[in-house]
């Protein structure tokens, strides 16, 4: 199975390209082939493809939702680098500082709309306004828990996890949710969403530690949004880091066995990938 998404993963990257291809001689060529060109895991387009072969759904309409999810993805990076002043990622110069700020608003925006029409070569005409829906409800939730993670305003852990989820869960369970769809399984949505939550949570906890120094500030305020602070504000002090350490551990637990309990092993990469990280703890 692995080798057979590998193979369609080339055929993934091949789309994007062709999608973020634009008419006129302009900057946003150069702009968006940097970006996507910049490397990355795939990992959503590879939730999907797994997902989908476990299904067994058709390599056509695998690669179609890989497609739109990781656009969504690239789209919602795109964004984020600019909104977090961030310079760089995956070792290049992000696009806003390498092209500008209207360049990359542009390139989000012409991803995420390239993402909603990519869809529309689904296979099964009856099912994409489900599958559109869908496409909708994880965007609007992602841009939801963009903001309230900017705002910088998580008094609790518990609203720290409800924003963690919202903003990288939601697009994270996508494709899995995608998959469950367009193969019968919508009573399986729940479980996929929860697998995909606790495992954002987890990997944003993850994230939190190894830039505690940077989200702290240079004066001693938060930065951003980080659990070890929020659990440190809120009487953990020193023991914030050992905390935060084992709300994650427990986090990847929660989405491993909500991810085990997909129907035929369909989320099997995202509890690997929980695995994964909780040996990194």
């Amino acid at each position: 199975m692995i080798r057979q998404c590998d193979s369609l993963s080339a055929l993934v990257e091949t789309r994007m390209a062709e999608l973020a291809r634009v008419s006129l001689p302009s900057t946003l060529v150069g702009a968006l082939s940097h970006h996507l060109d910049s490397g990355g895991q795939r990992v959503r387009a590879r939730l999907a493809l797994y997902a989908a072969q476990a299904l067994h759904l058709s390599d056509d309409d695998a690669v179609t939702i890989a497609v739109t999810v990781e656009l969504l993805h690239n789209a919602s990076l795109i964004h984020d680098d600019l909104q977090d002043r961030d310079v760089q990622r995956r070792g290049c110069a992000t696009l806003w500082s390498a092209f500008g700020e209207n360049v990359a608003i542009c390139a989000g925006d012409l991803l995420l709309s390239a993402a909603y029409g990519n869809l529309c070569r689904f296979s099964d005409s009856t099912r994409l306004p489900q599958l559109l829906a869908q496409v909708h409800g994880a965007t609007a939730s992602a841009v939801h828990g963009q903001c309230a993670d900017l705002s910088g305003q998580a008094c609790d852990i518990a609203l720290y996890e409800k924003i963690a989820a919202a903003k990288s869960g939601a697009l994270l369970g996508l494709p899995l949710e995608l998959v469950l769809i367009a193969t019968g399984h919508e009573n399986s949505l729940a479980l996929a969403r929860q697998a995909a939550d606790a495992f954002a949570v987890g990997y944003q906890i993850v994230d939190d530690i190894d830039d505690i120094d940077k989200d702290r500030g240079s004066d001693g305020q938060p930065a951003g949004l980080n659990a070890c602070l929020v659990l440190a504000a809120n009487g953990h002090g020193d023991y914030a880091h050992m905390v935060a350490r084992q709300l994650a551990l427990a986090r990847f637990e929660d989405a491993i066995g909500f991810a085990g309990r997909l129907p035929n092993d369909a989320g099997a990469l995202l509890a690997s990938l929980a695995q994964t990280l909780s040996g990194r703890l």
